[in-house]
């Protein structure tokens, strides 16, 4: 019986620290689960912000592209219209009367101090040989423009063509202030 006894104490004994320890493991593990919810719903939240950034920065991208877009569209409409004044610009001067050509003309003509070739617009072929001193130029083939013509002789080329005057000294002069007046810029 003491046998018994014995091993009935040994038994209980190990019972006791079998349940022991199978407690203080099922702790453990309940730590550890606690501590691996906690990182992974740390970890959840930092990847819910970093998406929700990136997000914000993708929508504030889009905006600042879709902005873009409609100011070059808008500016693009804007260089169209100066682009068809300004073609309007030489129509009108096409149209102007023979006296207020042959001013424009006559003007052009006494910037030229060498001799050479005038040649004419088809438009104002007469009225150049009339105006110019023909001691001084003689009558070319006639250009295609609307106006004015173009001079060559050795040394150089100057163009007077109503189109040339116009894109090359009056729009640079003046297509500011005519945006701002025609944009309210």
């Amino acid at each position: 019986m003491a046998l018994q006894d014995i091993l009935k104490a040994i038994t209980a004994e190990a019972d006791q620290k079998i349940t022991s320890e199978r407690s203080a493991h099922q702790k453990r593990l309940s730590t550890m689960r606690e501590q691996s919810e906690q990182r992974i719903s740390k970890r959840k939240q930092e990847i819910a912000m970093q998406k929700e950034k990136k997000r914000e920065q993708m929508r504030a991208k889009s905006e600042a592209h879709a902005q873009m877009i409609e100011r070059n569209a808008e500016l693009n409409k804007k260089q169209e219209l100066l682009d068809d004044l300004f073609t309007l610009v030489i129509k009108k001067l096409g149209n102007c009367s023979e006296d207020k050509v042959e001013t424009l003309l006559k003007q052009c003509i006494k910037s030229i101090k060498s001799k050479g070739i005038i040649h004419p617009s088809k438009s104002h072929a007469t009225l150049l040989k009339r105006i110019a001193p023909s001691e001084q130029f003689s009558m070319g083939d006639p250009v295609e423009a609307t106006g004015g013509f173009v001079f060559s002789s050795d040394k150089e080329e100057r163009d007077f063509t109503f189109e040339h005057l116009v894109s090359e000294y009056l729009r640079p002069n003046t297509e500011v202030e005519t945006a701002s007046k025609l944009f309210n810029v």
